[in-house]
């Protein structure tokens, strides 16, 4: 005879629920910049959190041309996940990032849990054979292994960034041409290559579009891109329109996730920590040092504490972080910092022209670095 279960009691405020998951899906075709907008959002991530990126490659290694390895310009950790694309094993290979301390993980690319070999239709169809032609039998065991992947991802706190492959889909529709009633093929927009209870269960989604270099849509009067893409209120003062998925982003929301107050529209606000996020693992220097692309209206005002020598205020810390970067680009970051740093430049050397000077002087030298070694 079973037993009733026994009443559960439950912990009131729990410390670990003041960091809530985040969840995030950057979907679109190739050439949209997926992979490279999901390392630079997880690398201002890791400004704020600490540790380095963790990404899971399921498409043979792809992700290493961005590799410092590879003279790419990033710094992170590589899985490199092969066939049987089953649920529970990406599952597996998140934890074992979040085990090894990772700022944030990305799984690149989440669609082959659903289309690719072993993956949910695979197994499904591998399982149709073993119950006897029951279609509907068949997708026991993958949705189930799929439900522990979605449950196990909704309890994880390190930031999750998954990126989709996405194709565009047609419908056939009803149209009066001449007089008379015709089907016709319609475009609805581009579609994730995913099921919509893994795209649903995302905290925010946006579409990358083919040469759209990281910008992202946020909103589309396409009927099958607006049912996936998902910019939730709480998230919504720290997205900007027309920007880049970007490192000051991802330091926007590793600052909302930690609690801090920050708010990117119209410029932003200065992020304050709270008092629960003050007394957080991460070293107070993390917290202070700010992004090569953030505004000046985002940095804090320099602070001194009794008898204490005064720290370094914001605007030299970032001038330190920039310089730090500089020295560490190839040519092809180089460009992308020239850019990303031309409207702060022209601010600084109005208010410090010190500090500009050095950080041009900086640029020429590494130039001539890189001139040298080519």
């Amino acid at each position: 005879m079973a037993h009733a279960p026994q009443p559960r009691r439950f912990e009131v405020n729990p410390k670990n629920a003041q960091v809530p998951p985040l969840l995030l899906g950057f979907m679109g075709p190739p050439g949209g910049g997926k992979t490279k907008s999901a390392l630079r959002v997880a690398d201002g991530m890791c400004r704020v959190r600490g540790g380095k990126p963790f990404l899971i490659d399921t498409e043979a290694g792809r992700s290493l041309r961005y590799h410092r390895n590879h003279n790419g310009p990033h710094d992170f950790d590589f899985v490199q996940f092969s066939p049987p694309f089953t649920p529970e094993h990406f599952l597996d290979a998140i934890k074992q990032g979040v085990a090894g301390g990772a700022g944030c993980i990305i799984v690149d690319s989440m669609s082959d849990e659903h289309e690719g070999e072993g993956g949910v239709l695979d197994w499904h169809d591998q399982e149709v054979p073993k119950m006897g032609g029951n279609e509907w039998a068949a997708w026991s065991k993958p949705k189930a292994s799929r439900r522990k992947l979605i449950s196990g991802i909704q309890q994880i706190k390190v930031p999750v960034i998954l990126t989709f492959r996405a194709r565009e889909k047609t419908v056939t529709k009803q149209v009066e041409r001449r007089g008379r009633m015709v089907n016709e093929p319609q475009n609805i927009g581009f579609q994730p290559v995913a099921p919509m209870e893994i795209v649903h269960t995302l905290d925010l989604t946006c579409l990358l579009p083919p040469r759209s270099d990281g910008v992202p849509v946020w909103d589309s009067p396409k009927q099958a891109e607006d049912f996936v893409i998902k910019l939730p209120e709480f998230l919504k003062p720290l997205i900007r329109d027309g920007a880049a998925l970007d490192e000051e982003l991802g330091v926007a929301l590793a600052h909302w996730q930690a609690g801090d107050t920050v708010n990117r529209a119209g410029g932003g606000s200065a992020p304050q920590t709270t008092p629960a996020a003050s007394q957080r693992a991460s070293a107070p220097d993390e917290e202070r040092v700010s992004s090569p692309a953030q505004t000046d209206s985002q940095l804090p005002i320099d602070q001194t504490a009794g008898d204490q020598p005064a720290q370094k205020s914001a605007l030299e810390l970032r001038v330190d972080n920039v310089m730090a970067e500089i020295s560490d680009a190839n040519f092809d970051r180089l460009g992308e910092l020239r850019g990303e740093l031309d409207d702060w430049l022209a601010k600084v050397e109005r208010s410090k022209p010190e500090f500009a000077r050095r950080i041009k002087e900086a640029f020429q030298q590494r130039e001539a670095a890189l001139l040298g070694e080519s």
